[in-house]
């Protein structure tokens, strides 16, 4: 049976580990359904999972204690959203495809995972915020409201918070009509969002 050998490699701390995986076609063909991307770009799409699965078992080999599926599966996501680069912050069905969950239980999984590790994913979900801020555009003339599209809801009710709390009364980002993940964001709140996330 043919098999093709898959090199990952990404840079952690002063090593570069290396993992060699064998894939069969099937195997190849499934992980670009799950992660994207074409089969001659695969290394390079593999190599965060691979930095994320590797900090897994350093932090298994440090004596970090897992009493349940639920904190392993919420640590194995963790280490993703460490790993990946923040214009590739997940959309809730990757993470759907990734875990085997519906979307919905995708959503509050990824939710439940930032709760309980606010700390450890704040710059992750900064550098996020920003990068798709970053893609949001006028659709009007300057007074006009921006549009972007987001990776999933619960970076919007991150925004929606911050606005919440804003010292000047906002409007909450919202969903584009007939759209999966368009959302506009009224001219004040965008001011407000780029001044918490330059």
């Amino acid at each position: 049976m043919h098999r093709r050998a898959l090199k990952v490699e990404k840079p952690m701390a002063k090593q570069s580990p290396v993992a060699g995986v064998d894939l069969t076609p099937e195997e190849e063909a499934n992980l670009l359904l799950a992660l994207g991307g074409v089969a001659a770009d695969l290394d390079k799409t593999l190599a965060p999972f691979a930095a994320a699965a590797l900090r897994e078992y350093v932090d298994m080999f440090n004596g970090q204690a897992m009493t349940s599926l639920t904190e392993l599966k919420e640590q194995r996501l963790l280490a993703i959203l460490l790993s990946l680069p923040a214009k590739d912050f997940p959309t809730d069905d990757q993470i759907a495809k990734w875990f085997g969950l519906t979307t919905d239980r995708a959503r509050a999984f990824l939710r439940n995972t930032l709760a309980r590790n606010r700390n450890r994913l704040r710059d992750v979900m900064k550098a996020a915020a920003k990068s798709v801020l970053a893609t949001a555009a006028q659709t009007g003339d300057e007074d006009s409201p921006f549009e972007a599209r987001f990776p999933n809801a619960v970076l919007i009710q991150m925004l929606n918070d911050d606005l919440a709390v804003a010292k000047t009364v906002r409007s909450p980002i919202t969903k584009k009509a007939s759209t999966f993940d368009t959302y506009v964001i009224p001219k004040g709140s965008m001011t407000e969002l780029t001044g918490l996330y330059p």
